[in-house]
């Protein structure tokens, strides 16, 4: 966890009130200074143009198309010369062409600007379009018509326009070269830029005031940093305001690192950072998961000197809040205090909701009585508060004092509730709610649907996210880059491969698979569908990956049994300058278990403070001790578990297992005796000991086990393994109702039973736990669902030879494994199965796993 804050400060300095003395009398202080006038006034406009038919100077006529677009412009300070401006306008425009000056450049570059005050811009470009047409190589008029384009946000077309005016060899301006270096940045044409770069340093445009800004701007906004950062330090080492542009781009676009980087250069180097710098990079902080980094950027300021703001308060509370650091958020709020910082509704209703989200609902509502003023996202944050702390009856009652307050309920409101009782489990209240907000006149959302989606995909009910993500298409609700992630971590938790594949096409159609949230989440989908070639070629096409696409794609690897691939992989990311977090090592040591690297998985344990700061979590441990248990080494698994500061579940599982694996009927008593103790309902923990009780023909202390656990009536897992046949989902029970095909489907499996034999498969019965005779246990073998799975999958395979693919929920045994090893050699089919562990291809005789699992 990070360190506290050090929010204490000098007090500031008391301000000193001097008496002020008497102002002298007016006419002893002069006169006072004239007000500024434009050069023109409206009444000069008119006469002029009672003179149009001798109006001959285009010098004239374009300071006085300037003039009128200046007064228009003065709207708040001038509503009556805007009036006036308003009704000679067109005067003017009928006075250039009837005096035959549209054609001249500056004249009609003038007009243009007059058409753009009047929200005629479309008319100035076409007016600028015909006058190059007759001034083909008239710099004005290019330059003009590029600069109109790129203020205007039509990068495309900005872009196209100066490469027209090249290829008609016009000269360029720097203010020219510095909009269409905009234009390139915003519209991802980094290649564009380059050349525009070269031309500028050709033409010595570069030597602009705009040029150097625009241009790293050009380059961060292509996620080029370093060559930003390069321009930046050549021209404009003395100016912040280019600093701070691409600092805010690269928050922008999440690229957050390169954000802290810039900070951090320019706190040291210069020019300094100053409070919209920080606040800038805190933003990207807040926005994009980077919670603990945040409290090093607010350190970072207050050692400048620089106190904090509103704005500072506020996006600091955000981090707070998705974090849950509540001892933090309660330093902030004292700092606030303490600093008499002003608070504002913004900052009130900050408090509010990170009370609320640490799960503080006391605090949060005694913040929200003594706030002055309230707005409706105040109601909203309380709200949803309640709700997601399941107290629905307080939550309505405050939708109803809203009411009472001439506040009517919006669709956040609503959204709130949605999201509290679909994150509860009562999903079935969320939908009804749904439907009451429709007879209420209020249209649910795309964030209605996906707070309901994301409740049910969060509880592990993932049928009814698919039910009510048909729901929502039909309800004409469009979902967005988020509701796609959940679907596809929906159907990553059903390894529904083929689902996952039209959920991508899906997100194609609609350019979704741009979005980072989107691609780590279909990395994650087709890792733990079995579709792992399509993972890593979604990664490689990332630009640039960040931590959790590299966590995602390590994750996949590893319970691949890719093990290699993901320890480089490891090394690649960390050259890359991203740190490793403790979700990375988990990983990281999955990989090492799947090839039995016990010092290389040492070394990595050992690393992850020494080396990269990381403090190794329950999962890191129970990782290191499946490591050492499943390699054989139990005993240094035992002291490993006695030595580590944490005594979780977890770890004493992770060593049963090992025991299990490898006999040890001694350390695994040892185990169970804790497991008993620790999760004293959890059925896995017991069946584990009976099942190794029978192996060792241990039958009297294995029926005490099945004892306790009816005592404790305790639920067994029952086994199921499943295979997708077209569009059609084919479950094998142990205890379920029969296969339609069980009969076909034995038929074939003693087939290939007997044909195996003469391979030289050899029954492994030492799974099967019964007190029944040799042949009655090779009997029961061929009940595996695993097997009954494959063997129809094998029936139903077309011409394409696509792999098999079953999804089990119990770690495969010894005999299934090798049964498909050998099947997979003698029909040359590809099988992929995922247990409870990992992932097996088998192929050619052999499996991913090196018979280690």
């Amino acid at each position: 966890m990070a360190q506290a804050i050090s929010v204490s400060l000098p007090t500031p300095p008391p301000t000193y009130h001097h008496q002020s003395k008497p102002l002298p009398p007016h006419h002893a202080r002069g006169p006072p200074p004239p007000p500024p006038r434009l050069l023109t006034t409206t009444t000069t406009l008119s006469a002029s143009l009672r003179g149009a038919d001798s109006f001959r100077d285009g010098r004239l006529l374009v300071s006085l198309l300037r003039q009128c677009a200046d007064l228009l412009h003065r709207e708040e300070e001038d509503a009556e010369g805007v009036s006036s401006a308003r009704r000679l306008a067109p005067q003017l425009h009928s006075l250039v062409v009837r005096s035959g000056r549209s054609r001249d450049p500056h004249v009609a570059c003038a007009l243009v600007d007059l058409l753009a005050r009047l929200g005629r811009g479309a008319s100035g470009r076409r007016l600028l379009h015909e006058a190059e047409k007759e001034e083909a190589k008239d710099a004005v008029l290019w330059n003009k018509h590029v600069a109109m384009l790129a203020e205007a946000e039509e990068w495309g077309e900005a872009i196209a326009v100066f490469r027209e005016m090249q290829a008609r060899g016009v000269a360029a301006d720097g203010y020219t070269c510095a909009r269409v270096l905009h234009a390139c940045g915003r519209a991802g044409a980094l290649r564009e830029g380059k050349a525009v770069h070269a031309h500028a340093l050709k033409a010595g445009a570069d030597a602009h005031a705009l040029v150097p800004g625009f241009l790293a701007g050009m380059y961060a906004e292509n996620a080029d940093v370093a060559a930003a950062r390069l321009v930046l330090e050549a021209a404009a080492p003395e100016s912040v305001v280019p600093w701070n542009a691409v600092v805010a781009c690269c928050a922008r676009l999440g690229l957050v690192d390169d954000a802290l980087d810039l900070a951090e250069r320019m706190a040291r180097a210069g020019p300094d950072p100053n409070m919209a710098t920080w606040n800038t990079v805190l933003s990207g902080c807040s926005r994009n998961g980077r919670d603990l980094d945040a409290f090093g950027v607010v350190r970072s300021m207050l050692e400048q000197g620089l106190l904090p703001d509103a704005t500072t308060v506020s996006s600091l509370l955000k981090s707070v809040a998705n974090s849950g650091l509540l001892a933090h958020g309660m330093e902030v709020h004292s700092f606030f205090l303490r600093h008499q910082l002003e608070p504002d509704v913004y900052t009130g209703t900050a408090f509010v909701d990170m009370y609320a989200k640490c799960g503080r609902l006391d605090y949060a509502q005694k913040v929200f009585d003594a706030l002055e003023l309230r707005n409706l996202t105040t109601w909203n944050s309380l709200i949803a508060g309640y709700a997601n702390a399941g107290q629905f009856d307080r939550a309505l009652e405050l939708v109803e004092a809203m009411k009472r307050n001439r506040l009517d309920p919006d669709i956040s409101t609503w959204n709130g509730l949605i999201t509290g009782y679909s994150m509860s489990g009562q999903s079935s209240q969320a939908v009804l709610l749904i439907r009451q907000i429709k007879a209420l006149g209020v249209t649910p959302n795309v964030v209605s649907w996906t707070s309901l989606i994301s409740g049910t995909c969060h509880n592990g009910e993932y049928e009814d996210s698919f039910y009510f993500f048909g729901e929502m298409l039909k309800d004409g609700v469009q979902p967005s880059s988020v509701t796609m992630s959940i679907m596809l971590r929906a159907c990553a938790g059903l390894a529904l491969l083929k689902k996952g594949k039209e959920l991508h096409c899906f997100a194609l159609r609609r350019a979704y698979d741009d979005d980072m949230v989107v691609r780590t989440a279909l990395i994650d989908m087709y890792s733990k569908a079995g579709g792992l070639t399509s993972a890593k070629r979604i990664f490689e096409g990332v630009q640039k990956n960040n931590l959790v696409s590299c966590n995602a794609m390590l994750t996949g690897l590893a319970v691949h049994g890719q093990g290699h691939e993901a320890i480089k992989l490891f090394h690649d990311m960390c050259s890359s300058g991203l740190k490793p977090d403790s979700i990375t090592f988990t990983a990281l040591l999955t990989a090492c278990r799947s090839l039995e690297l016990i010092t290389e998985g040492w070394e990595y344990f050992d690393s992850m403070e020494n080396r990269y700061g990381v403090t190794p979590t329950v999962e890191n441990y129970a990782c290191m001790v499946d490591l050492l248990a499943r390699c054989g080494y139990l005993d240094e698994a035992m002291d490993f578990i006695k030595r580590s500061p944490v005594k979780a579940a977890s770890l004493w599982g992770a060593l049963l297992t090992g025991c299990s694996i490898h006999g040890n009927l001694a350390l695994a008593e040892m185990a169970a005796r804790k497991l008993f103790k620790l999760e004293p309902y959890n059925s896995a923990n017991y069946l584990q000991m009976v099942s190794l009780y029978e192996r060792e023909q241990m039958y009297d202390e294995a029926e005490s086990l099945k004892y306790a656990m009816k005592a404790r009536e305790l639920d067994t897992r029952p086994g199921w393994s499943w295979t997708q046949i077209g569009q059609s989902i084919h479950v094998f029970e142990v205890d379920g109702k029969p296969h339609p095909d069980t009969a076909e489907i034995y038929e074939e499996l003693i087939r290939l039973i007997f044909q195996i034999r003469k391979a030289g498969y050899v029954p492994d019965t030492s799974c099967i736990s019964y007190n029944v005779p040799e042949e009655e246990k090779e009997k029961l073998l061929l009940s595996h669902t695993e097997k009954l799975a494959i063997t129809y999958g094998l029936i139903h395979s077309d011409a394409s030879r696509a792999p098999i693919r079953v999804i089990k929920n119990t770690r495969m045994c010894n005999d299934c494994h090798e049964v498909a090893k050998h099947i997979s050699a003698l029909c040359d089919q590809q099988i992929i199965l995922r247990d409870a562990d990992r992932f097996h291809h088998f192929a050619d005789g052999k499996c991913s796993c090196n018979d280690c699992w």
